[in-house]
């Protein structure tokens, strides 16, 4: 006679089957619950049916607005912090071109291209938007301006510290024109 199904038989079979279907690893599920991953995964396999696994899946408490609200809000939130991240990396490299610690310097900008290349990722990953404001964003935060602002620094380094710091004023200056609109940035441009 064969041995009754342990996880039959378990005081917590609901939870387990629960677990089960919404795809829980079987090793988390026996180290929940004291069974052996095997034992999970015969009941699964014999136990449990297609249908019953269906009615068992967890369905989203959120509706589809809210799901659309939050995957806006956290794909803002995320490329601020790539942004923010991004910032850092260059400081530490011009810290690092201050006190001479080349290999520093390069780690910094290398680091730096990577996170321009997510962000680039992540705005080529949103389709939906003012196209204007993705003109604006993928310009400053492009991989191509990355090159520029590196090969502008490469070349400034013979120049001393002042020339490096005037370009870096004007790029600020260019990419705040860039951040105010399209009227107001005529003269601007004009002026400089």
């Amino acid at each position: 006679m064969a041995r009754p199904c342990s996880i039959c038989e378990h005081p917590d079979r609901a939870s387990i089957e629960i677990g089960l279907a919404n795809g829980i690893a079987l090793r988390v599920l026996g180290l929940r619950h004291s069974v052996s991953d095997d034992a999970l995964g015969r009941h699964r396999q014999k136990h449990m049916p297609g249908d019953l696994l269906g009615r068992l899946r967890m369905r989203s408490a959120r509706s589809e607005e809210e799901l659309a609200q939050v995957r806006e809000v956290e794909t803002k939130s995320l490329l601020d912090n790539f942004t923010r991240q991004r910032q850092i990396l260059y400081r530490n490299a011009d810290m690092s071109f201050a006190i001479k610690d080349l290999a520093g310097e390069r780690a910094a900008i290398s680091e730096a291209g990577k996170v321009t290349e997510r962000i680039a990722k992540l705005l080529g990953e949103l389709s939906v938007g003012n196209v204007t404001v993705n003109q604006q964003i993928n310009l400053i935060q492009s991989p191509m301006w990355h090159q520029i602002r590196t090969a502008l620094v490469r070349e400034l380094r013979p120049l001393g510290p002042q020339a490096i710091a005037a370009c870096g004023r004007a790029i600020e200056a260019a990419e705040a024109a860039i951040n105010l609109p399209m009227e107001s940035t005529l003269p601007a441009i004009e002026a400089a």
